[in-house]
């Protein structure tokens, strides 16, 4: 065969191959965005523990399975069903407990892949002290609409509904709004976009800073690199969403509040880092007061430790 053509052979195959490896990529990299923000048939729970490495090999390749949040048990008290509308028209479902002589109400706002009963037990402490609850299914978890999450950023539509609601009950009450992860990042996205939104407190758990912080835990919890992936992962969902998830940042939304706030984090958090915690910390303007719980991952501080944290809630809603 004539060197030239060889070569161009040669050139050619590179050539191909590199262009198919492209659109592996940009396919993996469609799937990972795709499956971070839409949910697959309910039920299907996220992957606990340390992956396999053939599961490794099918999450990379075609995203971490993601079911959508079913409604956990009911609270364990009469309640009534709410329905309220977000200002996009999506339909959340909610319940509210109502107290005797109530201090004021607190609305509970749950994280990333979970539902309102998954604070049932957050709840009934704070009835315990003397408040009404509403616990709210953000949209595409339990029984509210959609199959989508915007990992807080639409979300902040959810917070303003309830809190809406809630104030046309009586609107001379005190109203805490507590959030957990993804639903405090809700929150606070909430107060930075809706200035007569007004509460009298904020109880904000886990929170992350941005939705690349958010991208980053997500890959850290499942053994893969968080760089570049985390920038493209967002990038790509930015394109798939239609919001620029650079701009999604929770230290920028905290610079907003002015009002009581408890922050709270677990030491051993392998999702959120001590740098995000502090970083939004310092954002809040208003009084504030920063609890850790040492032996705490990212999950339900009231179950890790009882006690510090029914502590540290009664001495804030004092």
């Amino acid at each position: 065969m004539h060197p030239i053509r060889r070569r161009r052979n040669w050139i050619g195959r590179i050539a191909w191959t590199l262009a198919g490896l492209l659109v592996l990529f940009s396919f993996v990299l469609f799937k990972q965005a795709y499956h971070f923000t839409h949910f697959d048939a309910a039920g299907a729970a996220l992957p606990t523990g340390p992956p396999s490495a053939l599961a490794m090999a099918k999450f990379a390749l075609m995203g971490v399975p993601n079911g959508r949040p079913i409604d956990g048990p009911a609270p364990d008290t009469a309640y009534q069903d709410i329905t309220l509308m977000a200002a996009d028209g999506t339909h959340l479902a909610a319940w509210y407990v109502p107290v005797a002589r109530p201090r004021g109400t607190v609305t509970l706002f749950h994280g990333y892949h979970s539902q309102r009963g998954g604070l049932n037990l957050e709840a009934q402490h704070f009835r315990k002290l003397g408040f009404n609850t509403l616990q709210v299914d953000f949209r595409g978890s339990g029984a509210s609409d959609g199959n989508y999450t915007s990992i807080g950023y639409e979300e902040a539509q959810d917070v303003k509904a309830a809190y809406d609601w809630v104030f046309r009950q009586n609107v001379n009450q005190k109203i805490c709004l507590f959030g957990t992860s993804m639903g405090a990042v809700s929150v606070l996205r909430g107060i930075r976009l809706f200035p007569t939104m007004q509460p009298q407190g904020l109880i904000l758990e886990c929170p992350f800073a941005s939705l690349i912080d958010a991208s980053k835990g997500r890959l850290r919890s499942l053994s893969q690199p968080e760089e570049p992936l985390a920038h493209l992962i967002v990038f790509t969902g930015s394109l798939q969403n239609g919001f620029w998830g650079f701009n999604h940042d929770a230290v920028a939304y905290a610079r907003a509040v002015r009002v009581p706030t408890l922050l709270q984090w677990g030491e051993q958090d392998p999702r959120v880092t001590r740098r995000e915690t502090e970083a939004i910390y310092a954002a809040i303007r208003g009084p504030k007061q920063l609890v850790t719980y040492p032996t705490a991952q990212h999950e339900s501080y009231v179950r890790n430790d009882p006690a510090h944290w029914q502590a540290s809630v009664a001495a804030f809603l004092k």
